[in-house]
């Protein structure tokens, strides 16, 4: 009998976010087990690879009262940066000195002063397209920006812990070529709702009792890392929402329902009094917004939040479909949401369910601060806890080039390592495993093929590799001096949705609401601001506003700019003279300069046709087309998202229609500078699933096409890709949990074929 090839590893994962993180547990929980799968020890062994640092909070928590998360993980020999703490205008300034990513290819300053890179920056920015002299003059935008993750954690660390489920009619396209059944598709969904909400650890060993969401008699469930999804609508925790929970009517079968803020009371004596003292306790942006899009359509609520909060002091609420399943004050130790609203950079109370806290148990352990799950709250802590796992290891700051099939079977891995601490210094390292897996999300796993095959060390990779590229339909919008105060930086950063075009009555346009068009179902919700930014938007949103409306445009951005500035710093000056008289609108927080503004995010069913290339010398490392040199934001479903809008301002502004809502990255000022784009932060797809190698990437269970092959198995044997860019469709809401339910799924086949 012939004996395979030892590579360093057999599995190694490549980046850390929804993908690498639900597929490397699992595997590294079923090479735990004795004699798995007939390997020894030295071949149950995985790597992940991740390009950024672990990010952490500076401050004191329940959990860690003495700060002391950054400590321990600097012992164990990973690098470690904190979130930007300051909720003011040096908080925007740290963020953009310190957690901005910045290459050498940024600009030529870049290039030529080493001290101005930042290649561990927590936001990775990228406006596609060609940079321009100096990355000003001369930018030519492809239409498209994203804005990513680098990290420990992936996208989990500045996504919006958003945990929605599509609606059904979306996996009916004929684009997805997966055969899993309704109940399948269902269990998966349910699987990963609690992978992110308690811990992977915690759902396997749930999976074959039945997830907590599905028991009538709920318990905080075996080894939690996180205390369970949220419905965050009241100012501080603790408080009774007083909310009503109904079916979802694109998911029958999500046993959380919807939430949703009772906005017409009815008119009893005591039930008024029940419901105008919660009016008063609900967050002002979840009020406004939810009392707006209530007469748009009949689908909307609250999100389910991948966010630790406490449940009210009485919890035995008896309100219809009531649903707090847990006492997490009495059944463990929890961070909790203290409505600071920044989860986008970083939440400083630790309450968000960001990846990292899962790995930080898998990989190295935790302090003795933490507590056993069934350790009585009150007890202090002994040892530090050893990691879940010895076999599973973590390389940060290390970032991918290439991928080789080798003669005998197997990977080699080419990868830089950086310096924690002077990042522009790399030393090329080399590693090889019996398989891959991709999970570098959309942008990084479409270059990472798409040099791949230009380099030939996957030369048989389908010839779809970066075809059908989405934006998922992203949109940012902003509308000015609403007429109701929605205080947009309380509160988590998102705590509402409304879904428009769905296969439902009464989600259609003004015309038809009874009949919607579900291809172009789209979402809207509310989004709010950090403090830290909002300085910089109450300055920056009338001067934008003003823009918009004088199409101020080419060498008009300039002259407006000047003309602005010379009328706000004599009035400034004269405000601080005149303090002692009148208060200067100069010394106004954050909060009441942004307090008159709503922001909203959307996402929608946009047509998936863009198309990836690798960018050349002076532009950016992807670029992006769409067939026949079509602007992105033309898609069909753009057009119904403003018109949705357009309702929505109407609502908003009763009075004055002068302003509709805007988005910042589509005005004639910023086309002049071109950077005229679809600024995103959910790409999908270039590396989608497909029936074949001939219309895709990968099979419906990730595994990678070899297009020379045909039979049963016509893969690249054990190479997977595991991330959004798998995706063959626009999803018009969050992806996260598809992206989880989908990894979950190609792991458990990955562990059936081991």
């Amino acid at each position: 009998m012939v004996q395979p090839t030892k590579r360093d590893y057999t599995v190694i994962i490549i980046g850390t976010g929804f993908g690498g993180t639900m597929t490397a547990i699992p595997l590294a929980d079923e090479f735990k087990k004795k004699d798995a799968n007939k390997l020894p020890a030295e071949r149950r062994t995985i790597l992940m690879l991740e390009r950024g640092t672990w990010w952490t909070t500076p401050v004191s928590t329940v959990q860690d009262k003495e700060v002391k998360t950054a400590e321990f993980l600097a012992n164990k020999g990973q690098p470690v940066q904190y979130w930007s703490s300051l909720n003011n205008f040096r908080g925007f300034l740290d963020i953009f000195s310190r957690c901005f990513r910045r290459t050498k290819d940024e600009n030529i300053f870049t290039l030529l002063f080493k001290s101005l890179r930042n290649e561990d920056g927590l936001f990775d920015f990228t406006i596609m397209g060609k940079r321009g002299f100096l990355g000003l003059f001369g930018r030519k935008s492809d239409g498209v920006s994203v804005i990513r993750a680098n990290g420990v954690g992936g996208g989990s660390l500045i996504y919006s812990n958003i945990t929605i489920q599509p609606p059904g009619f979306i996996f009916k396209d004929p684009r997805w070529p997966i055969s899993w059944t309704d109940d399948e598709r269902e269990f998966y969904f349910n699987f990963a709702r609690h992978c992110i909400s308690f811990s992977v650890m915690s759902a396997l060993e749930t999976r074959n009792a039945g997830f907590p969401y599905m028991e009538p008699n709920r318990k905080m469930p075996h080894l939690p890392v996180n205390a369970g999804l949220s419905n965050i609508a009241t100012r501080t925790a603790r408080l009774n929402p007083h909310w009503t929970t109904e079916p979802d009517p694109n998911n029958p079968s999500n046993p959380r329902g919807i939430k949703r803020l009772t906005l017409n009371p009815p008119a009893t004596t005591g039930g008024q009094a029940i419901l105008d003292r919660a009016n008063d306790i609900w967050l002002d942006r979840a009020r406004v917004f939810q009392s707006a899009v209530k007469g748009l359509t009949s689908d909307y609520g609250l999100v389910d939040l991948a966010i630790n909060d406490l449940t009210p002091e009485n919890t035995a609420l008896g309100l219809p479909g009531e649903t707090f399943p847990f006492n997490y004050s009495q059944e463990m130790e929890v961070n909790y949401c203290e409505r600071q609203g920044r989860c986008n950079i970083g939440c400083l109370p630790g309450a968000r369910h960001t990846l990292n806290k899962q790995l930080m148990r898998a990989i190295v352990g935790r302090p003795k601060r933490y507590k056993a799950a069934d350790q009585p709250v009150g007890v202090p802590g002994g040892d530090d806890d050893p990691p879940d796992f010895d076999n599973l290891k973590l390389e940060p700051l290390a970032e991918v080039d290439v991928i080789s099939a080798l003669p005998g079977g197997g990977y080699e891995i080419r990868y830089f390592k950086r310096d924690a601490a002077e990042t522009w210094k790399t030393t090329e390292r080399r590693v090889t495993a019996d398989r891959v897996i991709i999970s570098a999300g959309c942008l990084g796993t479409n270059e990472l093929l798409l040099r791949c095959k230009q380099r030939r060390t996957l030369p048989n990779l389908s010839d779809r590799v970066g075809v059908g590229f989405s934006t998922n339909g992203d949109y940012l919008a902003f509308l000015d001096r609403t007429k109701a105060r929605a205080s947009i930086i309380r509160g988590p950063v998102t705590t509402s949705f409304a879904h428009f075009e769905t296969d439902q009555p009464g989600t259609g346009p003004e015309a038809s609401p009874n009949t919607p068009d579900s291809k172009l179902f789209h979402t809207i919700e509310d989004q709010g601001i950090p403090p830290a930014f909002a300085s910089m938007f109450g300055e920056g949103l009338p001067l934008m506003q003003k823009l918009v409306t004088d199409g101020a445009g080419g060498g008009l951005l300039l002259r407006a700019v000047l003309r602005y500035a010379g009328k706000r710093i004599p009035q400034l000056i004269q405000e601080i003279w005149r303090n002692n008289l009148v208060r200067a609108d100069f010394f106004k927080s954050e909060e009441e300069r942004i307090q008159n503004v709503m922001c909203v995010v959307a996402m929608g069913r946009e047509s998936s046709t863009g198309v990836f290339r690798l960018g050349g010398i002076g532009e950016t490392p992807l670029r992006i087309t769409k067939p026949g040199d079509k602007a992105f934001w033309d898609d069909p479903v753009y057009d119904a998202i403003r018109a949705s809008l357009s309702r929505l301002a109407r609502v908003l502004r009763p009075n004055n229609t002068q302003f509709e809502f805007y988005n910042p990255f589509l005005t004639a000022t910023i086309k002049a500078a071109g950077a005229d784009s679809i600024a995103l932060s959910h790409p999908l797809g270039g590396c989608r699933m497909a029936a074949s190698a001939a219309d895709g990437v990968v099979d419906e269970f990730g595994r990678v096409y070899d297009k020379t092959k045909s039979g049963a198995r016509p893969f690249y044997e054990g190479l997977y890709i595991a991330d959004a860019s798998i995706i063959p469709t626009a999803l018009g809401v969050n992806p996260s949990l598809t992206i989880s339910a989908l990894s979950l799924r190609i792991v458990d086949q990955m562990i059936k074929e081991l």
